[in-house]
């Protein structure tokens, strides 16, 4: 239960909430869009696809764009943060720069590859800063010390492993709707090994997390068996994992061209809905440590 009493910050854990309850959903959508668009256009470079790369950057530009800046609460002076010095100690600072650029040069190459022949150093480029976009959310709350579920090295490895999964998942969905049968066998290969990883890097994170400080304990109770939990084991378990891991499996046995197409649609779906339930439990079960030490679970 959220507490909401004066002063039980000194004595309990305490969830945040700026950046998840009223203006703060903004900023989990953000986070989700802006590293999907990413991650998307990151794998489509790797095939020279027009197609995605376009699609992954109107979603990183438009939809995470968007709500970032909406998020801000003065969209329209933004570039202050890109002028000021507040890149030294911001990650929302640095991510704004790493957007900003890879926004530029991901529009360049979609041009170059459009009318003329892209270069490879661009395209190196482009994708180092599309990583870049895809990790400093991770790091933006990795950065938050008084949050154990947040304060850990695992986050930014599991954003990056999601994002770049989430991406693949949509360069399939734009390979099945167009038809490209043969680049779509080869995303699935992706996928395959994007979702194994974030299967281990998702329990490994909850459980290293569980064993280390006690107000991770507390967060990862209210995931796992506490009032999230329905929401963990239906939305990211059942929908975001299992269903997701048979279809795959059944793709690799029967192959790609004899699995329904609708039922690989369901799968990609069930995977993105999972990845945002699994951004939305971390946001919302972030927990701080009491100002008075406490050996007592809250769940």
């Amino acid at each position: 239960m959220i507490q909401t009493r004066p002063y039980e910050f000194m004595v309990k854990y305490t969830p945040q909430r700026e950046w998840i309850e009223r203006q703060g959903i903004l900023l989990w959508l953000a986070f989700f869009f802006i590293e999907l668009g990413a991650g998307m256009f990151f794998v489509s470079s790797f095939f020279n696809n027009l197609r995605g790369l376009f699609i992954g950057w109107l979603i990183c530009a438009v939809l995470g764009g968007g709500t970032h800046l909406l998020y801000l609460g003065h969209p329209f002076r933004f570039w202050r943060m890109l002028i000021s010095s507040g890149w030294k100690t911001s990650w929302i600072s640095r991510g704004l720069y790493f957007v900003t650029l890879f926004l530029i040069l991901g529009a360049v190459h979609i041009a170059l590859l459009f009318w003329a022949s892209p270069t490879t150093p661009l395209v190196v480029v482009a994708d180092i800063f599309a990583f870049l976009v895809i990790i400093y959310g991770g790091f933006a709350m990795n950065y938050v010390n008084g949050i154990a579920l947040w304060n850990t090295a695992l986050l930014p490895i599991l954003y990056v492993v999601s994002g770049i999964w989430g991406g693949a998942e949509l360069m399939l969905a734009s390979a099945l709707a167009t038809g490209a049968t043969g680049l779509g066998i080869t995303v699935e290969e992706w996928i395959r090994i994007l979702l194994i990883g974030f299967i281990i890097i998702l329990a490994v994170y909850l459980i290293s997390v569980r064993y280390g400080l006690p107000a991770g304990g507390v967060s990862v109770g209210q995931i796992v068996r506490g009032r999230w939990a329905p929401l963990f084991w239906i939305g990211v378990v059942l929908l975001g994992i299992v269903l997701p891991a048979v279809v795959v499996i059944m793709s690799f046995l029967a192959g790609l061209e004899a699995t329904p197409v609708a039922l690989l649609y369901v799968a990609i779906l069930c995977g993105l809905l999972g990845d945002l339930a699994t951004r939305y439990l971390i946001l919302r079960c972030g927990y701080y440590h009491p100002v008075v030490p406490s050996s007592v679970y809250a769940y």
